[in-house]
């Protein structure tokens, strides 16, 4: 017999995790909804544009909604498409960019209750475009 969720039904309204002004960012914690995946969303229509170098201690799933997107998963470098999945394993670096043309927007899925993120190039040139995350990890 299957065992019974503990958790509730539940919905969350847009303007309550996303941030619908610039419609670029949205976080979802999965401990507001008792539950053990948080949700990010992000997007840009900024080529070269993309979040710094990072590591989490938990596993991510990137889900590429719209646009391109080139990743760097620790030594690893793959470009990936609307509709496409990356997977980024707990504790290894990583960080993606938009390709372009046009909007990249992603709905990044982290296997834990919070967003925990630690950054690791603070120092990050955000004015270069499509830089190889591998320069800055040593």
């Amino acid at each position: 017999m299957p065992i019974q969720s503990k958790t509730e039904p539940a919905k969350v309204i847009a303007s309550e995790w996303l941030n619908l002004a610039t419609q670029s960012f949205g976080q979802l914690e999965g401990k507001s909804l008792h539950t053990n995946i948080t949700l990010i969303r992000y997007a840009t229509d900024v080529v070269g544009e993309g979040p710094t170098l990072h590591v989490h201690p938990y596993d991510e799933i990137f889900t590429i909604l719209e646009g391109r997107a080139r990743f760097t998963v620790g030594d690893k470098t793959m470009d990936a498409a609307a509709g496409d999945v990356v997977m980024g394993p707990a504790n290894i670096p990583h960080r993606y960019q938009n390709l372009g043309p046009g909007r990249l927007d992603s709905l990044d899925i982290h296997l834990s209750p919070e967003w925990i993120q630690y950054n690791l190039a603070s120092a990050w040139d955000k004015t270069s475009v499509l830089i190889s995350a591998d320069s800055k990890v040593k």
